[in-house]
């Protein structure tokens, strides 16, 4: 006995030990034979993803039941069934001729596990005839939920709820008695698809699965290849709005002969209308609202006829799938006025109420923009349409706003306790508001709040506590500043002495620098008139000398020599000019201002009729506005217009038109700003800083005749009158002209002032 129970321990162990290499070693032994081939769709659509992916070989015959190349033009889609079921096809290339519902071909691939059942991939499709489409298994929605029939040719009835078209596919909501579907198909040229809307048909199709990412299932569709395979066995009626007006508060109530799979007809006064989305009627006391796509406006009050299929809200009655026309114009339903307990009993769904709330939250980057109000222990949201581009006012927390709007419940639950009476309760409600003016602002939270009157105090406490240690600290530093004070005034005292001292020093200098700037001036002065008495007579004996050469012995010279003759009495006559000009700044140098209250358009008027022999030949347009009179010296200011609009009349010489203007800028409680424009030549900005110094010129002689002393005269004449002057320009583009005179500011300086400030400009 005992050597017996040995052997069976030992061969216990070997089976424990060769047991797994035996199973890993027939496994291997498995993987190493060839994959069977699968014939049939059933075969290859049942086997698991795992299988699936081993690329089993697939070879079968069946019929194309659906065929879409236009959802994805790289790849097909492509329904095949046999007698067996059905299968996605996903083919290698697109065919030369599309294949149709009905072809009988012959597939050979692989299998694939795909992103919610088996598929056939990589595959070669060929036609090899015509085969009737399969006999359909009938199915509910539920059974299609369970993804049992996935892929199969099957049959299922119900209403049309809706057809839409999406791109080159039509799709159609079809309510089954337990739940709705979506079919689609290819859109068929001449298909009539519109009349299908309340139809009771039989539609046959292929099941499609609907699934997310990790290939679990979240609905199911039907697809079917042509408008043949929807048979009418119900028609709608022909004209939906002749049906029989239906009280709303009769809908979804018990009926022994219940027709709510069809349209019904209601007519109601309009308390809400968001275009495409929404609609809400009040038909006497009872409010409901129905979902639309159509856009045609409505206004409150209107009264309208509404068309659409009964379908259970959150909490009351409502309308799918909606259309409307005016019916005529009531008065605007009145809203009534509820609180927030009353509101979420469920009397008033679907109604306009009126309430009033506290405000807790707004959110403006919702889809649809909203506020959060609190009202008898309740929370509640109001709601405006994204699509009105309108939005809510921005207001601040614990404002107490009143709102009217729709109520519209928010869920149901069984009541509480009393299961077999079968109540439903809402959960909450929401306000769908109207437009903007549907809330109205009745009381503004007030500042002082137990928050704020806790930060208050907090805040006074440690004032109190800041001002009682700055107190302790200015009494260290008021006795330390009075040390400092007393030794202060004693240095002061000291220091008052030197200051006079320094004083009396300063008028000194100052009187002995006035002295010496009255003698540089002075000498500047007898300067200019020496140099200007000096170069007077050389000139003249040159300007003679040459006049005689050119007249004695002019015939008998060359013509370079006579062109030289020429240069000499051009560049004599140019430093007569200069020469003139340098008197004219000596002289405005000595000459003292003589103020008067004068007319700026009179001088403008005499310097122009000064300057008409320059305009002969030319088409000029002066263009002078109204200018202020102003306090100046009014022979200076001549001179200041004569050298501009001289300059505005010989800079647009090369203008076929020249337009000169004079006006001014008025600027309240500032002096006025005179300025002179022109169309000329104008000039680079980049040099202005030189426009207005002495012998600075932009242009050469050839171009345009000048001394360069001109606007440096003007510059002078302005700065005695306490004023600015400066320009604008372009290129080719004309040039202006701007300055202003201060009244009796530095027009008033005396003559050493005046001369300082010279003295201190001169370039």
């Amino acid at each position: 006995m005992r050597r017996s129970g040995y052997l069976v321990l030992i061969m216990v162990a070997l089976a424990v030990l060769l047991g797994p290499a035996a199973s890993v070693s027939q496994q291997q032994s498995a993987e190493r034979q060839p994959l069977p081939t699968l014939t049939t769709t059933h075969q290859a659509h049942s086997l698991t993803s795992d299988q699936a992916a081993r690329s089993y070989p697939v070879h079968l015959r069946g019929v194309v039941t659906y065929y879409d190349p236009y959802i994805d033009p790289r790849y097909p889609t492509v329904w095949v069934s046999d007698s067996s079921g059905g299968i996605y096809v996903v083919l290698s290339s697109v065919p030369a001729v599309p294949f149709k519902a009905g072809d009988l071909v012959e597939i050979t691939g692989t299998s694939a596990a795909g992103g919610y059942a088996p598929v056939v991939k990589d595959s070669e499709a060929r036609v090899i005839g015509k085969s009737p489409l399969p006999s359909p298994a009938s199915i509910t929605f539920g059974q299609m939920l369970t993804g049992a029939e996935d892929g199969r040719w099957v049959e299922v009835e119900g209403v049309v709820h809706a057809v839409r078209e999406s791109g080159k596919n039509i799709d159609l909501d079809l309510a089954l008695s337990d739940g709705t579907v979506l079919a689609t198909t290819i859109k068929e040229v001449g298909a009539d698809y519109d009349s299908l809307v309340d139809a009771k048909v039989r539609l046959r199709g292929n099941q499609a699965p609907l699934f997310n990412h990790q290939g679990a299932m979240t609905g199911s569709y039907l697809v079917f290849p042509d408008r043949a395979q929807v048979m009418v066995m119900e028609p709608p009626p022909a004209h939906p709005f002749a049906l029989p007006i239906l009280p709303v508060i009769g809908l979804l109530r018990f009926n022994p002969k219940p027709a709510w799979d069809h349209r019904v007809h209601i007519r109601g006064t309009v308390t809400l209308a968001w275009p495409g989305r929404l609609l809400c009627l009040q038909d006497g006391p009872q409010g409901l609202c129905a979902q639309t796509d159509q856009t045609n406006p409505l206004n409150p009050g209107e009264l309208a006829d509404v068309i659409g299929f009964p379908t259970m809200g959150a909490f009351t009655p409502a309308l799918t799938r909606a259309t409307y026309e005016t019916a005529g114009f009531q008065s605007p339903v009145p809203a009534v006025a509820v609180t927030a307990d009353q509101a979420l009993r469920g009397n008033h769904d679907a109604e306009l109420v009126e309430l009033t709330g506290q405000l807790v939250g707004q959110d403006e980057t919702a889809s649809d923009p909203n506020i959060v109000l609190s009202s008898q222990n309740h929370v509640f949201p109001i709601i405006l349409p994204a699509q009105s581009g309108e939005r809510l006012p921005t207001l601040k927390k614990g404002t107490t706003l009143r709102i009217v709007g729709i109520c519209s419940m928010k869920g149901g639950t069984e009541m509480a306790g009393t299961p077999a009476d079968g109540l439903s309760i809402p959960e909450s409600f929401r306000i769908l508001l109207r437009s903007p003016e549907d809330v109205v602002v009745i009381k503004t939270p007030s500042w002082w709040t137990p928050i704020h009157a806790i930060s208050m105090l907090g805040l006074a406490a440690a004032l109190t506590l800041v001002v009682l240690a700055w107190v302790f600290v200015l009494r260290q530093r008021v006795h330390e500043q009075t040390h400092i004070i007393r030794q202060q005034l004693q240095e002061a005292a000291k220091l008052g002495l030197e200051i006079r001292k320094l004083n009396e020093d300063l008028e000194e200098t100052i009187a002995k620098r006035t002295a010496q700037l009255e003698a540089t001036n002075h000498e500047l002065e007898a300067f200019s008139y020496s140099v200007s008495h000096d170069l007077r007579s050389p000139l003249r004996h040159i300007a003679g000398f040459s006049r005689i050469l050119a007249n004695d012995f002019g015939p008998m010279m060359a013509v370079e020599a006579r062109e030289h003759l020429q240069s000499i009495e051009d560049a004599v006559r140019r430093m007569g000019l200069l020469v003139d000009a340098l008197l004219g700044m000596a002289v405005l140098r000595r000459r003292s201002l003589r103020l008067s209250h004068s007319d700026l358009n009179r001088i403008v008027d005499e310097v122009i009729s000064m300057l008409q022999p320059e305009c002969e030949g030319r088409d000029v347009e002066w263009r002078i506005a109204k200018l202020p009179a102003l306090d100046c010296d009014p022979i200076l200011m001549a001179q200041v217009f004569q050298n501009l609009l001289g300059n505005a009349l010989k800079y647009s010489r090369g203008r076929a038109s020249a337009v000169i203007e004079a006006d001014s800028i008025q600027q309240p409680g500032k002096p006025a700003i005179i300025f002179v424009r022109d169309n000329g030549a104008g000039f680079n900005m980049k040099y202005a800083e030189k426009l207005f110094g002495v012998f600075q010129r932009f242009h050469t002689d050839s171009e345009f005749e000048g001394t360069g002393v001109g606007l440096a005269t003007v510059h002078r004449i302005i700065q005695k009158h306490g004023g600015t002057i400066w320009a604008e320009a372009e290129p080719d583009h004309g040039a202006t002209f701007y300055f202003t005179l201060q009244g009796n500011g530095q027009a008033g300086m005396t003559e050493k002032a005046t001369a300082a400030h010279e003295l201190a400009v001169e370039p």
